[in-house]
């Protein structure tokens, strides 16, 4: 359970820097990170590597490290779903 709520989290957090971080460089440059800002969506998966990777290989703790992969690919799953495989 607590790989799941870490595997919704971690992302969502990501999302909110790299939105701010976005809006910051329109408001300042006029520019953008990406060509369409959903790409922002799936960059934000990225953020439960990290969790993934320390769950599973230093602490041993199988059930935490899948609930994080599951949300991970439950989250790409949606992401192609939603925008479409082309984008």
């Amino acid at each position: 359970m607590i790989g799941v709520l870490m595997g919704i989290l971690f992302p969502f957090l990501l999302l909110g820097i790299l939105l701010g971080l976005n809006w910051i460089l329109q408001s300042l440059f006029g520019l953008h990170f990406t060509r369409h800002i959903h790409y922002l969506y799936l960059l934000s998966m990225t953020a439960n590597l990290f969790p993934l990777r320390y769950y599973l290989a230093k602490l041993n703790y199988e059930k935490t490290g899948m609930g994080l992969l599951l949300m991970t690919i439950a989250g790409v799953i949606g992401y192609f779903y939603a925008f479409g495989v082309g984008g």
